[in-house]
């Protein structure tokens, strides 16, 4: 009776001697003519691919399937990037969307349990970390700027569960926009005819100097060799966007960067050097007032080229230096200036509380949120009703407060006195459940400025009471600058209408 054949068949490579290239145990020894791009660009890089694996919840429901198909689980897999050799890895949203245990193995066979930091459903980008024990390699990061149309490309990935394979192509074109359904738009893709399958998401697509350009996120179905990457630009800005989130609950530093091509005038106006084989730079676009970076004596203009010790050539590396950072962590800045180096020394603040938002904060505005000349202005006076007023700003903004005496405020918030002049109120009790209780304000609390009016007397909080119900902020939010501890802060509140 013959043996049926099987549809793969499965050699161990440790037994075979074939022409020139031997095969040996743990070892692997080729000749010169059968390595190529491809082979050095894997090698180069498959170290700082991972494989994800985890089961999904089908949440599809009745609508678009049967009910008896709704919440069913199945197993999800995809692919991801290390950016950080800490264990911060960066892949498409998708991939993890729903997963109740991230499962990720490294090219060594090592496996974690990752955890979901951070996301941006918009862009389909997500970072989760997983806790290695020796620190990992990271990705080749290259530019997209410069895709050509026509040039060779790769893909690592983990295809239908076949982890760390290696598939090429070519670029077929850049700058598509791909809708892949009602709410995801792939802006700016880069479209490929390496061959990518399910388990590629999340995956580099890696040029011929065996740099990542993009990350695999989509296949045309039914098509043959079209799909798609998001490209390296845009997957390095929303990267450092979501670390800074992540940074943020940790520390704060108040320097707000730009990256920017190395030979620009800024550049040149700063020192960077001719013949420096850096292509793009960090550049502080501006520094909070009253911030660790204000303290440290950063400016507008200065050239980020170190943290610590990492090197910074875009704002992934500067905001990955911060990471695991604490408050109170002096960190030395290398920066150049006006053709002069320095070396800056910073000391990290305490991030956010809760709702509250440090000045300095990595989430805040380029825009000033002080209560400038021109923009908070008193209140108007609105009677002597004390009792009925009192119980109205108790019922309405949940506070009950004390204007902090002239001489105490002043004395108490000297260096503020330039940005916050008029003085505040201080918080004696929030009733729970109030607008101000649900974004973080406590007792203590000293608030200074509530919307477009100062907040330094009884007659400008019941003024503030008596608007609130008819205020219609622009975006929907009303802001509230306080200190807490001897630290500026601000809150945003949900207006509802």
């Amino acid at each position: 009776m013959t043996r049926p054949r099987s549809a793969f068949r499965f050699f161990p490579l440790y037994n075979y001697v074939v022409g020139l290239g031997i095969f040996a145990a743990g070892s692997l020894i080729a000749s010169e003519n059968r390595t190529n791009w491809v082979t050095s660009a894997y090698a180069k890089n498959v170290g700082a691919v991972v494989s994800i694996q985890g089961d999904k919840v089908d949440e599809f429901g009745g609508s678009s399937r049967s009910s008896s198909d709704s919440n069913k689980s199945y197993n999800g897999m995809g692919t991801g990037i290390i950016l950080d050799e800490r264990g911060y890895i960066v892949t498409n949203y998708h991939v993890v969307q729903g997963i109740r245990r991230i499962q990720v193995t490294t090219h060594d066979k090592t496996r974690y349990i990752g955890t979901l930091e951070e996301r941006d459903e918009e862009t389909d980008l997500a970072i989760i970390k997983i806790t290695p024990k020796q620190p990992l390699q990271t990705m080749t990061l290259g530019f997209s700027d410069d895709i050509m149309p026509g040039e060779f490309c790769m893909a690592i990935g983990n295809p239908y569960g076949y982890a760390f394979k290696a598939t090429h192509g070519l670029v077929s074109g850049v700058g598509e926009e791909v809708a892949v359904n009602d709410d995801l738009l792939y802006r700016n893709a880069i479209q490929t005819s390496t061959p990518i399958n399910p388990g590629n998401s999340g995956g580099p697509l890696i040029n011929v100097d065996g740099e990542m350009i993009g990350i695999n996120a989509a296949i045309r179905q039914g098509a043959e060799c079209i799909a798609f990457a998001i490209p390296v630009d845009q997957v390095v800005d929303v990267a450092a966007r979501l670390i800074g989130k992540i940074t943020e609950r940790t520390v704060s530093h108040g320097i707000n960067v730009y990256q920017t091509d190395s030979g620009s005038d800024v550049a040149q106006r700063a020192g960077v050097s001719q013949e420096s084989t850096r292509r793009s730079i960090v550049v502080v676009e501006s520094v909070d007032a009253n911030s660790p970076g204000a303290a440290a004596g950063l400016k507008p203009g200065d050239v980020i080229t170190g943290i610590g010790p990492f090197s910074v050539e875009n704002k992934l590396d500067f905001h990955r230096a911060m990471l695991e950072c604490t408050a109170g962590d002096d960190l030395g800045f290398a920066v150049l200036r006006e053709l002069e180096t320095f070396d800056i020394p910073l000391a990290l603040a305490s991030p956010r509380s809760r709702g509250l938002v440090a000045r300095g904060g990595a989430s805040r505005s380029n825009s000033s949120l002080t209560p400038g000349p021109g923009r908070v202005t008193p209140g108007p006076k609105i009677g002597n009703q004390a009792r009925l007023a009192e119980d109205a700003v108790w019922e309405t903004l949940g506070l009950k407060y004390a204007p902090m005496p002239k001489a105490e405020y002043q004395r108490t918030f000297a260096q503020y006195l330039g940005v916050y002049p008029h003085g505040g109120v201080v918080v004696e009790a929030v009733r729970e459940g109030s607008p101000f209780a649900q974004t973080g304000i406590k007792q203590d609390d000293v608030i200074v400025g509530v919307h477009d009016w100062v907040a330094t007397s009884t007659n400008d909080l019941r003024y503030i009471a008596k608007v609130w119900p008819n205020l219609n902020p622009p975006n929907g939010l009303v802001r509230v600058e306080l200190f807490r501890n001897g630290v500026s802060y601000f809150v945003e509140i949900p207006v509802k209408k």
